[in-house]
């Protein structure tokens, strides 16, 4: 099925209603005053999506099924799975960062994978699925945690600091997964939200908006609505509630790098992990940690650790402080360049996870007592915590209040 982009749009990034021109397959609309895409226009890519889609199950339930690593000290061997780290925690206190793992790593991608087939497999059929809305809406808001590629980079990192110390051998499961991750991200890059919303009717509404009321572009599925009261207006196409503005972005914003900032403190002065060797413990900050890969030598897995767990979570919290001020004090710098910033805060803040990714495999694979052992340290939930916090603020900040005072 061929389907038609809008006629009208507004910027979710600068809020500028826009008319698309005809738009060919492989096209894709920008913003003429911010460079945001509006609207990509895709050939029918049902068939290899949902093939790609049920290869990534059938990878997904070999990666939990298999041994993931297994390292071998003094003639003992330690074997891991996908969940063993994640058990680790939640039986040790750590909770809140077993469920923060498990859901990043396993719970969204598998998500992910079900989703595209349950949405696509009807569409094979020129049907739509029950719910389609409500999936469409919940996928779209799960994108941003589906965190496989972080979680590989952790288990790489892991294996390069053990590789010293023991015998490292990648299980069947590894393999899986780093296919599995190959096969969703083209799977996800061949799913056009846009496209598939363009099949839903609307129900009540008109397409093109009058000049004399007020619009605003729905979150979930980019419909341009009319308003006429924006606490009480529903988007006619999926039900979202639609508003002018995000609601007290400001002030959510706000509350939510205040305590990401006070939590930075704690995250970088407490140990990440407690290691033990022959019965002498150490504890580890992140700090502490990038400085002992420069000393050993591995400069390339100290900057990785420097830049994703130091710089970026400090460099979001400065980005955002910065866009905060200078909306309170309706500085006109460059409203382009703040929105670019913006941009970037939302798209690295997942890599700074790296670290809590890291703990995670550590302590599944390294308990061989009385030769080895790795503990999580107090500093884990405060790091988890920041990440967590500074992508909820990153969400919650609506860029559209820049161009607002230019306007």
């Amino acid at each position: 099925m061929d389907t038609q982009p809008p006629s009208i749009v507004a910027c979710h990034d600068c809020g500028l209603m826009q008319t698309l021109p005809e738009m060919l397959n492989g096209s894709k609309a920008v913003c003429g005053r911010c460079s945001a895409v509006l609207f990509q226009k895709t050939p029918d890519t049902t068939q290899r999506t949902l093939a790609l889609a049920v290869t990534g199950l059938i990878l997904f339930v070999l990666a939990n099924i298999f041994p993931f690593l297994s390292m071998e000290v003094e003639g003992r061997i330690q074997e891991t799975t996908l969940l063993t780290g994640i058990i680790w925690l939640f039986k040790n206190g750590m909770p809140g960062v077993s469920v923060l793992v498990c859901f990043t790593s396993i719970l969204v991608p598998l998500f992910q994978l079900t989703a595209l087939i349950y949405l696509l497999l009807p569409v094979q059929f020129g049907r739509l699925a029950p719910k389609t809305c409500v999936m469409l809406r919940v996928f779209r808001h799960v994108l941003p945690w589906s965190m496989m590629e972080v979680f590989l980079m952790g288990i790489l990192v892991s294996m390069i600091k053990l590789t010293k110390m023991a015998t490292i051998t990648p299980g069947t499961a590894i393999w899986a997964y780093s296919a599995l991750i190959v096969v969703l991200i083209s799977a996800i890059a061949g799913f056009n939200l846009d496209d598939l919303w363009c099949r839903i009717p609307i129900k009540k509404g008109k397409q093109t908006p009058d000049s004399e009321q007020e619009c605003a572009t729905c979150h979930s599925c980019s419909h341009l609505c009319q308003i006429s009261s924006a606490s009480h207006s529903k988007c006619p196409r999926c039900g979202s509630g639609i508003h002018l503005r995000k609601p007290d972005s400001l002030r959510r914003t706000t509350a939510l790098v205040i305590a990401a900032a006070i939590l930075y403190i704690p995250a970088n002065l407490l140990p990440i992990t407690i290691s033990s060797k022959l019965g002498v413990a150490q504890a580890d900050t992140i700090m502490s940690g990038v400085i002992h890969f420069m000393f050993t030598g591995a400069w390339h897995i100290a900057a990785i650790i420097f830049v994703a767990s130091i710089f970026i979570p400090l460099m979001k919290l400065v980005i955002l402080v910065y866009l905060l001020l200078s909306i309170k004090f309706r500085h006109q710098w460059r409203p382009e360049t703040r929105t670019k910033l913006y941009r970037l805060t939302e798209a690295v803040g997942r890599w700074s996870m790296v670290d809590v990714f890291v703990v995670t495999v550590l302590v599944a694979l390294v308990q061989l007592e009385p030769f080895a052992d790795v503990r999580a340290g107090s500093g884990v939930p405060y790091f988890a915590a920041v990440v967590v916090i500074t992508m909820i603020a990153a969400e919650s900040f609506d860029p559209r209040l820049i161009w607002d005072q230019k306007d």
